[in-house]
Order: C-alpha cells, then sequence, then structure tokens
C-alpha cells in the first residue's frame, strides 16, 4: 500500500513533491546545511518547555521519561 493510502496514525504527515527534492538537490553544501540550521532553530523555538526539557535530556544521555 502507498504511504498515501495508508491510514493515518497519531501525530503529523508531511509530503515532499518530487519538485522539492530537485530543488533541495541544486542548493550548495553550505545552502543545504543553512537550510538545516533553520529548521532545527525553528523546530528549537517552538518546542513547549515539556518538549524542550525532554531534548535537553536526551541531547545529554538521559532517559526523557525519569
Amino acid at each position: 500500500m502507498s504511504a498515501e493510502r495508508r491510514p493515518q496514525k497519531a501525530g503529523f504527515r508531511y509530503f515532499v513533491s518530487d519538485e522539492q527534492l530537485a530543488a533541495f538537490g541544486r542548493l550548495t553544501l553550505l545552502q543545504r546545511l543553512e537550510w538545516v540550521e533553520a529548521a532545527r532553530e525553528f523546530t528549537w523555538l517552538a518546542q513547549t518547555p515539556e518538549t524542550h526539557a525532554r531534548h535537553e535530556r536526551l541531547r545529554q544521555g538521559k532517559f526523557i521519561d525519569q
């Protein structure tokens, strides 16, 4: 069954078109790294305090449920 026809589970879903992949492929390595850094920064700023604390625990190599 294709990804588009699978029943959606909890969470979110994101589709990347062939055109989007091609555009990303045309970027230089520096532009790709800048894109990844911008995405990382956006997700960091958009985190809830609970998610931020869990992320920090993971970064430190700790379990997130303690």
